[in-house]
């Protein structure tokens, strides 16, 4: 496919996002969002950040455990620098280039093989997708079902299998890949390499990266609940994890810039559970975007300016 079409390809697709936040934004009492908007207090703010540095802090220390695991020899405060840089990154550039950097990062530093570091970075980032599915469906039968049933525990018995079973049975995810790039010679045998390595090292940490992704990410869900809270218009904390887990799932399809559309389309329907007004779920929606989003471009930004720009260029990081 030529190049233009892809790249003209690419931005109609994330355009898609921007589509929907029209059709949610397009009837909004506009007076009334501004009026909850503006009484959201500073100090929910600086705690949503608080929450936010932590939550950095635990996937950095996981994923140095991941590293080392894959013999990458790096070291905690290395491991965090790269993650806020990564952050960085994936704010202010389209296509998650954040993710592509930390595999640049371990190879320019630490002189690592491609197969290490990939595999180090695809599963620290699937540990993120596997609980983001399973809280996603745990907190969406809660919500829905408020009463429990036969159905509901069979669901989450279900998502929990399945989830477990691509962590420890890393042939359900690579077989399939292995099949499809198998006309792909240097695909093909890159992705035999991280699938070793994978099944060498899938047990190694297993407990402590599953508690450590889950507690981040009940520290990151806390935060939609934390703008709710002590007004007429609280949520239950199932239905942050809900608001959360759902939205960053969407975010992964290439349909949207920093989950705009996608975000605001499930607070809008988690809030609409508690017949609260759009506009306080786009209040919401746009205090927690704030602090996730410009708070990994502040955190972020300051340190990949400061320490890492002159050694790792964003014109490098592509050409990888």
């Amino acid at each position: 496919m030529n190049r233009n079409l892809k790249t003209i390809l690419f931005y109609l697709l994330h355009l898609i996002g921007f589509v929907i936040l029209f059709f949610i934004l397009r009837d909004l009492d506009w007076e009334a969002f501004f009026r909850e908007f503006r009484t959201v207090p500073v100090w929910k703010y600086a705690a949503g950040l608080m929450i936010l540095i932590v939550v950095y802090v635990a996937k950095s220390y996981r994923w140095y455990m991941l590293n080392r695991a894959f013999q990458i020899n790096t070291t905690w405060k290395d491991s965090f620098v790269f993650y806020l840089s990564a952050g960085f990154l994936s704010v202010i550039t389209p296509g998650r280039l954040g993710e592509f950097a930390k595999i640049y990062f371990l190879r320019k530093k630490y002189h690592t093989d491609m197969a290490s570091s990939t595999s180090s970075v695809l599963l620290d980032r699937i540990w993120d997708v596997l609980v983001l599915s399973c809280i996603a469906g745990i907190s969406l039968i809660i919500l829905v079902f408020s009463e429990p049933n036969l159905i509901s525990v069979i669901l989450i018995s279900l998502l929990f299998l399945f989830s477990l079973g691509v962590i420890v049975f890393p042939g359900i995810l690579f077989k399939p890949l292995l099949f499809l790039t198998r006309r792909m010679i240097n695909m093909n045998e890159s992705l035999k390499g991280i699938f070793l390595l994978w099944k060498q090292n899938m047990f190694k940490n297993f407990l402590p990266a599953f508690i450590i992704s889950l507690l981040a990410f009940l520290g990151l869900a806390f935060i939609p609940c934390l703008f709710s809270m002590g007004t007429a218009y609280g949520i239950p904390y199932h239905a942050g994890i809900a608001s959360i887990s759902i939205s960053n799932i969407l975010s992964f399809i290439p349909i949207t810039i920093a989950g705009f559309g996608t975000r605001e389309l499930v607070f809008t329907e988690v809030w609409s559970y508690f017949e609260h007004p759009k506009e306080v779920a786009i209040s919401v929606s746009i205090s927690y975007f704030m602090v996730t989003y410009l708070g990994s471009l502040v955190l972020g930004g300051i340190v990949y300016l400061s320490q890492m720009r002159k050694l790792y260029s964003i014109r490098a990081i592509r050409r990888l």
